[in-house]
């Protein structure tokens, strides 16, 4: 099943809350990029939480009493894992990274997070074409391993991203447009 999941970088509390609100009601989930000021108001809107952070494990507690039903972090270790079950925990693998470092990591997430720009922590960079290749080598490897991808999603590549095998879309500036066209159809 494909998900379409819209991605919140909040600059304030007023910038977070000004962008919740613009979240069509049909969406079960939001995803929020936390970097290094913690911005948070209270939602009803399930979330998940992108924790880019250096040290994940000193504020995803907080994370998940805050509600979210989805960690992500860039690093594991025995906290993160603690809470597996709790939540979901995804994996976030920068374009830099080999794959080959984390498939040792898969038996201990829920899902794969493939960053698709090479420069994190803004929104607007173009999707890096490198992304297929990886996708295809996730996807060859572990086949049913859900893998979400993040950055970059627009219009123009969804489909052939969709087609390389990704299941879930974390989209952010690209989201207004892409929305539009899957709900025509």
């Amino acid at each position: 099943m494909i998900e379409v999941t819209p991605a919140i970088l909040a600059e304030s509390e007023d910038d977070l809350r000004f962008k919740l609100k613009e979240i069509p009601s049909e969406f079960k989930l939001v995803h929020i990029d936390v970097l290094k000021k913690d911005i948070w108001v209270d939602t009803k809107l399930n979330f998940e939480a992108h924790l880019m952070v250096s040290h994940p494990e000193e504020i995803v507690e907080t994370w998940i009493k805050r509600g979210a039903t989805k960690i992500i972090v860039h690093e594991l270790n025995d906290k993160i894992n603690s809470f597996r079950g709790r939540v979901e925990i995804g994996l976030a693998v920068e374009l830099h990274v080999p794959l080959e470092k984390i498939f040792p990591l898969v038996p201990k997430i829920d899902f794969l997070h493939l960053m698709s720009i090479a420069a994190i922590g803004k929104q607007g960079n173009p999707l890096d074409q490198r992304i297929f290749d990886r996708i295809k080598t996730v996807r060859d490897r572990f086949p049913g391993l859900t893998i979400s991808i993040d950055g970059g999603v627009n219009l123009l590549n969804f489909e052939k991203l969709k087609d390389a095998g990704v299941d879930r879309f974390v989209v952010g500036s690209g989201f207004k447009d892409l929305w539009k066209s899957l709900t025509k159809n």
